[in-house]
């Protein structure tokens, strides 16, 4: 199956990016939580899910222009076996390991959980499932409940996609939106190694405007079993207060863990 490739390249970003949260938004940017940055990473530079039978591990750092930085991390796992949901779905947990703002320290605010189905493998074209919960640790309480759907094209060293994504709240409040939608689109090329990508993100949260956000970056696969990759986030460049971070982080996917 061509999108099984070996995943331990690039999603450094996964659990990184997005755990910042913006001061004072009263919005949760879907822009800005480790799921979400891994899913753009999965449009031009990951498989849609990890290779059956391996794990990924991500971990990394995000720095905010605002002075705040979080240190989140990630593990995806795919078990092998011949059907849809087992063999060709991803599990994966994320979460904010630490999170600094001004002079306070905290643990992370949420668990993002997912199951990420592949439903079309193609030659070019590949679409995934993926309902997802995020469990509110910290500020704000109850869960957010959604799902996405994923389109990757690739077709040379091009990659492009688009996702659409809609969470809910089970107990909204002004910073925890009752139900958020958001387009996503992203665009890679890869030089050897080298893959330089930039996405575009479109959202809207109940009772709050629009944003759209633009993310740029360069990932390098060093090895099948080792990828780094540095990016910006602009983060509401129209509409919402803007904040731009810088992303770092690493990816590491060990093998399998069966005897082939």
């Amino acid at each position: 199956m061509r999108f099984i490739r070996i995943a331990g390249a690039a999603l450094l970003l996964n659990g990184l990016a997005g755990a910042t949260s913006l001061p004072n938004s009263g919005q949760d940017s879907a822009g800005q939580r480790p799921s979400a940055i891994s899913l753009r990473k999965r449009l031009h530079v990951n498989p849609l899910i990890t290779e059956p039978d391996t794990i990924d591990l991500e971990w990394g750092g995000a720095f905010s222009t605002g002075g705040d930085f979080t240190l989140p991390a990630a593990i995806h796992f795919t078990p092998r076996g011949p059907h849809p949901w087992w063999g060709r779905t991803e599990f994966s947990a994320s979460f904010d390991s630490l999170s600094y703002a001004g002079p306070a320290t905290h643990f992370g605010d949420r668990v993002n959980f997912a199951a990420t189905c592949v439903v079309h493998d193609g030659d070019k074209l590949d679409i995934a499932l993926a309902p997802h919960v995020a469990v509110l640790l910290r500020g704000d309480s109850g869960v957010r409940l959604g799902a996405t759907a994923i389109a990757r094209y690739d077709s040379g060293h091009s990659s492009a996609g688009v996702t659409f994504t809609w969470t809910g709240a089970t107990q909204s409040s002004a910073s925890n939106p009752a139900g958020t939608f958001d387009i996503g689109a992203g665009y890679g090329y890869a030089f050897g190694k080298i893959t330089p990508h930039v996405n575009w993100l479109w959202e809207k949260s109940a009772g709050l405007g629009r944003q759209i956000s633009v993310f740029e970056g360069v990932e390098y696969q060093a090895t099948d079993a080792f990828a780094i990759d540095v990016s910006a986030q602009h983060i509401s460049v129209w509409g919402g207060p803007r904040d731009t971070q810088l992303v770092a982080g690493v990816t590491v996917n060990p093998g399998h863990l069966h005897r082939r």
